[in-house]
């Protein structure tokens, strides 16, 4: 499906677990080509989007940019790369298999006219990486901004601060659209940013006034910040609270907040 002109979605595959959409995988084509991601590990995901290709007339791809290893959105990446002869190109703490493109943000793929910038965004990993289309202004965003819903943030891997400090600084840029690594397109990009932010800081909010109440760990917080919640995300939601805590404290508000007592 394209998107707009030279930008494609190759959608497939399974959602990696309740609540969340399969993973997208994008092609930008100029007198270049590349890959945004590379979705699940399975032979059938693998050769739906190599059909998918095949389809637009191509037979290679120039690069495979990963937006961060984890399995829904790498797992296919040596499959793809062997039948495409792609290179891949990604942050080093995420991947870096001999001959791949490291990039750690700031670094451009040159497309032959299209520049596909790669953006740090740490939070939801450490070397997650958004990559800019700077002359569409599509903001290819992996899990750092999903279509539906927040991202997930799981301490030591992922860390609150990061992941808020990464938002902030996509103000800076001149974005249009963010296609994500899960959902639909977003097409209100500066509202959704804002948004994010918002609803993290009103979390932030709501664990302060948890601890005042004397609830002192993420477990006890849980029922109250997540009423509704499927018992089965009860430990995706601790991690979460537990990422706001290990913030908090970093930025010394929990010692602030003892000193209250």
């Amino acid at each position: 499906m394209e998107i707009v002109k030279g930008v494609y979605a190759l959608p497939w595959g399974r959602a990696p677990f309740m609540g969340l959409s399969p993973p997208n995988v994008y092609l930008v084509r100029d007198q270049k080509t590349a890959l945004i991601d590379a979705g699940h590990a399975q032979p059938q995901a693998a050769e739906a989007r190599l059909r998918a290709l095949r389809q637009l007339g191509l037979s290679g791809v120039d690069y495979l940019a990963l937006t961060h290893a984890h399995p829904d959105h790498a797992g296919g990446a040596d499959l793809l790369c062997q039948a495409t002869g792609a290179r891949l190109a990604a942050h080093p703490e995420e991947a870096s298999p001999p001959g791949a493109i490291c990039l750690h943000g700031g670094q451009s793929l040159d497309l032959g006219g299209l520049q596909l910038l790669a953006i740090h965004t740490p939070g939801h990993s450490p070397g997650h990486l958004c990559f800019f289309l700077e002359e569409r202004g599509i903001l290819f965003s992996g899990d750092h901004i999903l279509g539906l819903g927040t991202t997930v943030i799981l301490p030591p891997e992922g860390d609150m601060g990061c992941y808020m400090e990464s938002l902030e600084r996509l103000l800076d840029y001149p974005i249009t659209m963010i296609l994500p690594g899960h959902g639909p397109a977003i097409r209100q990009p500066r509202r959704k940013i804002e948004e994010l932010l918002q609803h993290r800081r009103e979390r932030e909010a709501q664990v302060l006034d948890c601890l005042r109440r004397g609830q002192g760990t993420a477990e006890e917080m849980v029922p109250h910040l997540y009423p509704e919640l499927e018992p089965c995300l009860a430990s995706w939601a601790q991690g979460q609270v537990q990422a706001h805590l290990i913030k908090l404290e970093r930025e010394g508000k929990l010692a602030r907040l003892k000193g209250e007592g």
